[in-house]
């Protein structure tokens, strides 16, 4: 080996310019980011107000919601996951575990409250308004 610096000089030029590709491939997506910064906030009021719109879930009941109950789970732009309970004609009131998506539609599961071992319903809809 004549010259064992030029070997380690090489290696070192291609770790370097390894690292430079591999954090130039962390950089995030311009239009991904720009589109999450712009996502509005959803509001309790916004996510009730669909709720709202729902009818009765559970087998061999009819009837549109009557009051809707909802509390974010986080202080994230999207709140998931919400607990909402959700008055029908009939009881028992309904809690739900809703779910913001990004395009603002909810999906969500429950139960009836003080009935153990029904199964879950669910509700969807589309799209929770912005304040």
């Amino acid at each position: 080996m004549r010259r064992p610096s030029a070997l380690v000089a090489v290696i070192l030029v291609v770790g370097v310019a390894g690292a430079i590709l591999a954090l130039r491939s962390r950089e995030g997506n311009p239009q991904f980011i720009a589109q999450q910064q712009a996502v509005l906030p959803v509001s309790a009021s916004g996510v009730q107000r669909l709720l709202l719109t729902t009818d009765d879930p559970r087998p061999g009941h009819g009837g549109r919601a009557r009051d809707a109950r909802c509390t974010a789970g986080a202080a994230s732009a999207l709140g998931n996951p919400w607990t909402c309970v959700v008055r029908y004609p009939q009881p028992p009131r309904i809690r739900f575990r809703v779910i913001v998506n990004a395009d603002r539609s909810i999906e969500g599961s429950g139960r009836g409250e003080g009935v153990p071992g029904k199964e879950p319903v669910t509700v969807s809809g589309c799209c929770v308004q912005t304040p």
